[in-house]
């Protein structure tokens, strides 16, 4: 079985050695395995051959963690791209990790159904890429976060090995634990290869109101007012730039009657406070959303930034504390930086864009720290999650390991003892 080349300019080397039945390279630039078979003979072969791998879905987030080695070789999971199985009465659907959150989306809207995550970029993201990078987006207020939809997963193991853990129905919850260890460990305890799913029936509506706000308070204090029965957003953002007013979005999403009610009841909250508002068309609301979902993108530009790269910052604390985050994200930037932040309101979650000046990166390394100390007195966090050149290599892009850290050392151990897998990407150096 002959591996054929990525659409990717990374030319796949001649010159194959035998695992088993299966036919791998013994030298590439890149690897795109057709079944779940090959992949899982090309990762015995690194284990065996002391490679290192770089599992590549679509490549939007690879800016997450540490850049891969060098010497790492992509695989990429493009080709694993099938639906295998689809019940739309069961509300589940069981898909190749290779597969695009938007051809997914096309396929369960036929049945009126969809995924609720909005992830950024998520026309292009794969479903194993956004699981292994344990991304979210502004639908989490509402509908969780993808780990509430799996049900369960087919891993490749660092030594090759096939494990599969859960089940394709909702009642089925054996292995629960076994693959929700994969989320967020950005491909380093092994490959997704499929993967199955709830779905949900499309809302009737989805509507927005943006709020203008006074100052950063009053908006938190209106977010809080719109979490309160019988309102239900499924996504409360806050938003601030330099020289814009603070907005605080707010989508529902429903029966249309429900959805008219609680736009109504909203209006009332946002009234009383002394908050502009007005609402917007579902063209604009869709446009909007994928907007703010993109927020963390590297690549964004600021207008008065010129072509300085961002830092872009990913911050947490209690509930409460989320207008203190997002004027400490704002205020403890380097000087002469342009800042962007956004809150979720709910959540107790903030992210900021740093487009930083011509400084040198000590100065930048120094501000995170002191941003980490500031909200640790609060029991917040503060991860990097893209640096530009570098500076990603300079900082300290996680903080204090989780209390969780002891438990994915065990398992990567365990499970790719050859530190096969994205060697050095995650906390801890795993």
């Amino acid at each position: 079985m002959a591996l054929h080349k990525h659409h990717c300019p990374l030319p796949v080397t001649k010159g194959y050695n035998l695992i088993g039945t299966h036919v791998i390279p013994a030298s590439a630039t890149a690897y795109t395995p057709q079944s779940v078979a090959e992949l899982a003979a090309i990762v015995q072969a690194a284990a065996h051959s002391g490679q290192v791998l770089t599992p590549w879905g679509a490549g939007t987030l690879q800016h997450l963690g540490r850049a891969p080695l060098p010497e790492a070789v992509p695989l990429y999971t493009s080709a694993l791209n099938r639906i295998v199985e689809y019940n739309p009465a069961d509300l589940t659907i069981t898909v190749e990790a290779g597969a695009a959150l938007g051809d997914i989306q096309a396929a369960l809207s036929a049945h009126g159904q969809w995924l609720p995550w909005e992830p950024p970029t998520s026309q292009r993201a794969t479903i194993g890429g956004l699981l292994a990078a344990g991304v979210s987006g502004p639908l989490r207020l509402g509908y969780g976060t993808p780990r509430d939809w799996l049900l369960g997963m087919r891993v490749v193991l660092g030594d090759g090995r096939l494990v599969k853990s859960g089940g394709k129905v909702v009642k089925n919850v054996a292995g629960y634990d076994t693959h929700k260890a994969q989320l967020g460990a950005l491909g380093t305890l092994g490959v997704i290869t499929e993967v199955t799913l709830k779905v949900a029936p499309l809302p009737e509506q989805l509507a927005t109101l943006v709020f203008t706000c006074g100052d950063r308070m009053l908006a938190c204090k209106l977010a809080e007012q719109l979490r309160q029965r019988p309102l239900a957003p499924v996504s409360l953002l806050l938003s601030e730039g330099e020289q814009t007013p603070v907005m605080l979005l707010a989508r529902f999403a429903g029966l249309g009657t429900a959805v008219t009610r609680q736009l109504h009841l909203a209006q009332d909250a946002g009234r009383a406070l002394g908050a502009e508002y007005k609402a917007l068309p579902a063209d604009e609301t869709v446009l909007l959303w994928q907007a703010l979902a993109g927020f963390t993108n590297p690549q964004l530009r600021h207008p008065q930034a010129g072509a300085a790269a961002a830092l872009v910052l990913r911050a947490g604390a209690p509930l409460a504390a989320l207008a203190h985050i997002l004027d400490v994200l704002r205020h403890m930037a380097p000087p002469d930086s342009h800042v962007r932040t956004i809150g979720y309101g709910g959540i107790g979650l903030a992210y900021a864009r740093w487009y930083l000046p011509e400084i040198a990166d000590r100065a930048v390394v120094q501000a995170v720290g002191s941003l980490r100390d500031r909200l640790a007195t609060i029991e917040g966090y503060v991860v990097v999650e893209a640096a530009p050149g570098a500076l990603r290599e300079q900082l300290d892009l996680w903080g204090p390991p989780p209390a969780t850290f002891g438990l994915m050392r065990a398992l990567k151990a365990r499970w790719d003892a050859q530190s096969v897998l994205n060697r050095g990407r995650y906390v801890g150096g795993i």
